[in-house]
This record gives C-alpha cells, structure tokens and sequence, in this order.
C-alpha cells in the first residue's frame, strides 16, 4: 500500500491540503507559513486532535455547531456508520460540543471530517453575513501588521502592560465601518464609543475581521448579563472574563469601538437589553455589570480595530510528539512525524 505524503500549507489562517503518493519517503505532516505563531497553533491543533489527553475521546467546542441543518447531520449519521465511531451533541455553560469516541484509526477520520464540517458551516455563515452588507466575500485579509516602532504599537504596549505583546495587526474593513456609523445614527447616540476589549480563539480571528462581532464567536465562562456579546473596558478585565477559554499557545485579543450608549445592569437570560422607562418598543442601548463589563446585542455596535497577539505568562509542552522546525524570511515549517 503506497505512503500517502499529507501537506498543510497554512498562509494567513489559509489552509491548502495537497496529497503525493512517495513510496519511500515515511508519512510526515508539514505546516508551512508566514508566521511562527500560526505555526505552532496549527501544531497544537494537529496534536489536540489526532492525539488527545484521553484516547480516542475528544469533544470539539464550536458554537456553529448550532447552525448544522439537517443535511449536517445526515453526515454525522453517516460518519458514525463509516467510521465506527459515536458523535454525541452537548450544550454546557454557553458552549455547543461534539464528542467523538470510537476506535483509533476511525476515530482520527471523524475528528477531522467533523472539523472540515464545522469549517464549513462557518464559511456558509461569513457569506451570508458578506451577502447581507452587499457584499462577496474579500480576497486580501484586512489585517494589516503594525510596526514595531509606530505611535499605534507603542500605545498597545501601554494598554497591554504585564503581558509580552507578539504582534499587533490593524482591522482595516471599510465594510464593517460603514454598517457601524449606520447604527449609530440609528441608535442616536449622543456620547462616543467606547476603546474595549474581547479575548478570543484562535480559529475566529479572521472570522471576527471579516464579518465583525458576533455570539458565537466568544461566549465568556459566565454570562450573568444577558446572552449578548460580551466586552470589557480593560486588557485584564477581559482576561478574567474568558480566563477558562480553550488552552491555545497565544492570548489572541480584539480591541474596539463599541457604542454602549444607555446603559441599565444586565441580568442571566437577556436576550435583548430592558425597555427604557414605560415604553416597550424602546429599548436600552446596552447593559453592564460591576466593574468594567459591558454587553451588546447587536454585532454592529462594535468595531474592531486591532487584533493583538500576545504570549501566554507560560508556556507547557502539550505533547511529546517528534518535530523539527526551519526559518527562513519568507516562510516557517514544522515537520511532525
């Protein structure tokens, strides 16, 4: 049976997949691309997945999984059959999982066609959200990097005291800018926007850049004030809100505009903020909690600016699987093997 050469090209969250029959070279997994951080969140993804803590059993926490259709779940169905494997749905403190466990060979199958699929459905979600605003889907990210030695760096530096900044990118979506200046001449709002900050995973990043705020993206460990989008007014505020999200190599954080306008205390079960005063169609703008918490309910009310990507306090070795890395200027690998 001929070797199957299996390579991920991974260019700005990008990931291409080619196949090469080699028969004398062993089976090896490559990840190339720009950045040595993405390197090592693709690593830690690849690791978590085919091997994880507990053999053969893994639960993949994606809020998509929420938008799965009956044609998604015809293909769990038939995955389960295929690949000898049972697929579990849960809902626990916000977040919607799949757990997988079956035998080792299938098993490794299902999590990564289980993964493609909730890829899928997230690229079907950023359409119709591009769609909505009039638009296709961009071709250039609108990410762009931030000089070390610019005044807009060194004000997140300030702003990020205590952590080790790694990259600063700016959001540059004119899109997103423009549905953001409708809402506020919609909601009339007198005061100005508020500088606040998100904490958030990895695989939304880009997302989160293209098509702007949304509940799936981040629910924090608690959500005491409603089941809006959460923010908070301080780098570490948003720190403790999502102090439990998943344990990825970096702290990846979103800074932006957000317009709270009026504001009341929020309470569990929100969907959309209270009534101001005696009028039921009239509602508040926002709601906040103790300290430096605030939520919305509406994506639109927030405009991302900056994604900042920072080192974690420390870092543990999750795995103790083989690899071997080179650099160049232009690209970063990973061999895995």
């Amino acid at each position: 049976e001929e070797e199957l050469l299996l390579s991920l090209v991974f260019y700005q969250n990008t990931c291409h997949i080619s196949h090469n029959a080699r028969k004398s070279v062993p089976p090896f997994i490559e990840l190339c691309g720009a950045y040595h951080e993405t390197l090592r969140e693709a690593r830690r993804w690849y690791l978590d997945a085919l091997y994880p803590a507990s053999k053969n059993v893994i639960t993949i926490h994606n809020n998509f999984i929420q938008h799965f259709g009956q044609r998604e779940f015809e293909e769990l169905l038939s995955l389960q059959t295929k690949r000898e494997v049972s697929i579990e749905e849960n809902f626990k403190d916000g977040r919607f999982g799949l757990t997988i466990q079956g035998a080792s060979r299938g098993f490794k199958a299902a999590v990564l066609e289980v993964e493609a699929l909730c890829c899928k459905v997230q690229e079907d979600f950023a359409k119709e959200e591009l769609s909505l605003m009039g638009l296709k889907s961009p071709i250039s990210s609108p990410r762009k990097p931030v000089d070390d030695n610019s005044s807009d760096y060194k004000e997140r530096q300030q702003h990020f005291a205590g952590l080790q900044i790694v990259r600063v990118e700016k959001v540059e979506n004119k899109a997103l800018k423009q549905v953001f200046d409708l809402r506020k001449r919609q909601l009339q709002v007198s005061t100005p926007s508020q500088r606040m900050y998100q904490r958030l995973p990895v695989q939304f990043c880009d997302l989160l850049c293209r098509v702007g705020f949304q509940m799936e993206f981040t629910p924090p460990d608690e959500q005491n004030l409603g089941e809006g989008i959460y923010f908070s007014s301080s780098v570490h505020g948003a720190e403790r809100l999502w102090k439990g999200s998943a344990d990825q190599e970096y702290l990846y954080f979103i800074e932006a505009q957000v317009l709270t306008g009026k504001s009341i205390v929020g309470c569990p079960g929100l969907i959309v903020p209270p009534p101001f005063a005696r009028d039921p169609l009239t509602l508040y703008d926002s709601v906040k909690g103790g300290g430096d918490t605030w939520v919305v309910f509406n994506g639109h009310q927030a405009l991302p600016e900056y994604l900042i990507t920072c080192n974690k306090p420390t870092y543990v070795k999750p795995h103790g699987k083989t690899f071997y890395m080179q650099t160049n200027r232009q690209v970063s690998r990973y061999r895995l093997v």
